[in-house]
């Protein structure tokens, strides 16, 4: 079936397939929710569903299925943005394809990824689909940003809100559909924010080589004086990644303050550095791990602003360094 190859979000699965199963699927669906988590995937598989021969969730086995699943199908249209944005001649081109009737199926699926990149011009030129589409006609908006959605697309649609998959649920399809190991998989579940696609393209080795440049670098940071500080923050802040750097500090910040708690070696997210963590934890880092996680997750949203890197970095060494 093709709602089987979901992952998680059990509840608008229930809600998605009882629609399709009554005939009351909406015109238009809002599903919004964070990136990589299955929004996409969802949308597609209604589709799939709406112009499967054998009716239900869809076979996925059928030709209309085999044909939705490769891009193929007629009665299927994929909107993206071009560069940047979805521009406003893609959505007319789309707005006279809603007006139209099926080619070959009983219905016609039109999925808008990335909803919220459309032009205003653009948002504008789909209202009227919305509000007027032909009775054969789904339109499927795909967002991690609904807010970016023009107030009158958002109150046209049936919203469908994902949250994040649990790390348990990730944990366990990461070894079961990728062959994994269970620490791979506990790791990358966990820093993945409850994104499937996350996880896949998590930098494994990237992210171990800038946790154990921290590692080391934290490890001596008493020793350090005022240059050394600087010569440290220089380096994190011209890494090509800075954002994986503070990943890994908080994963690290996370283990040592479970460490210093009580927590068994074998229960951290790094049990592969789990030496050098538990000699972290003992010392004076143990005590402030908590606090200075809340000082990373600064940094964190300082990075993602365009702040200047080399001084979030300086605030956090200093930080760090107590």
């Amino acid at each position: 079936m093709a709602f089987d190859n979901i992952l998680g979000h059990d509840r608008i699965r229930r809600l998605v397939s009882g629609a399709l199963a009554g005939g009351r699927l909406p015109p238009a669906l809002l599903l919004c929710g964070p990136d990589g988590v299955g929004k996409r995937t969802l949308a597609l598989a209604v589709a799939r569903a709406l112009l499967c021969d054998r009716g239900g969730d869809g076979c996925g086995e059928c030709g209309p299925c085999d044909r939705v699943e490769r891009g193929l199908h007629p009665d299927v249209m994929v909107v993206q943005p071009e560069t940047a944005a979805i521009k406003i001649e893609q959505v007319r081109t789309l707005v006279g394809e809603i007006a139209s009737g099926p080619f070959e199926g009983r219905a016609r699926a039109f999925v808008i990824d990335d909803a919220h990149t459309m032009t205003e011009q653009a948002m504008n030129a789909l209202l009227k689909s919305l509000e007027e589409p032909a009775p054969t006609s789904h339109v499927l908006l795909v967002t991690g940003a609904p807010q970016a959605l023009l107030p009158t697309i958002r109150s046209r649609c049936q919203v469908l809100r994902f949250g994040p998959l649990p790390a348990a649920v990730l944990e366990e399809h990461l070894q079961r559909r990728h062959g994994l190991t269970a620490d791979e998989a506990r790791l990358r579940a966990s820093l993945s924010g409850g994104s499937l696609g996350a996880a896949l393209t998590f930098e494994a080795d990237g992210y171990r080589a800038m946790r154990d440049l921290l590692v080391a670098g934290f490890s001596r940071m008493p020793s350090f004086g005022p240059l050394e500080r600087m010569d440290f923050a220089q380096q994190l802040a011209d890494a090509e990644n800075p954002l994986l750097i503070l990943t890994a500090l908080r994963s690290i910040l996370r283990d040592v303050a479970a460490l210093a708690a009580g927590a068994a070696p074998e229960s951290i997210l790094n049990r592969d550095a789990a030496g050098p963590l538990a000699a972290m934890a003992r010392g004076p880092l143990g005590a402030r791990a908590v606090a200075l996680g809340d000082v990373t997750e600064d940094a964190r949203t300082a990075v993602r602003q365009n702040a200047n890197r080399l001084l979030s970095m300086d605030v956090l060494v200093d930080a760090v360094a107590g």
